[in-house]
């Protein structure tokens, strides 16, 4: 179980009771991984799979091929989540 600060569906942070909402947050983080595109976080500019590059494409494997890497690399199993990801 991973707690952090949780955001809203807009990824901003979540306020309850007029402090910062935490909670298990995995599969925030997850989100946020696959919407990264390499270079854009400074502590690791390779992490990212820049699945918007598939947008209206029909390349699954290749998607979840991306998504399996780059989770990896942050340490997630993405064996144990993949039946969570839902692309949108």
């Amino acid at each position: 179980m991973t707690l952090d600060y949780l955001h809203t569906d807009e990824d901003d942070l979540l306020i309850r009771n007029g402090d910062f909402a935490v909670g298990e947050s995995e599969m925030q983080e997850v989100g946020i991984i696959l919407r990264l595109n390499p270079g854009e976080l400074k502590s690791d500019p390779v992490l990212g799979p820049a699945l918007l590059r598939f947008i209206r494409g029909r390349d699954d494997a290749r998607i979840r091929q991306l998504a399996r890497l780059h989770l990896e690399r942050d340490g997630k199993n993405y064996e144990q989540l993949k039946e969570q990801i839902k692309i949108q």
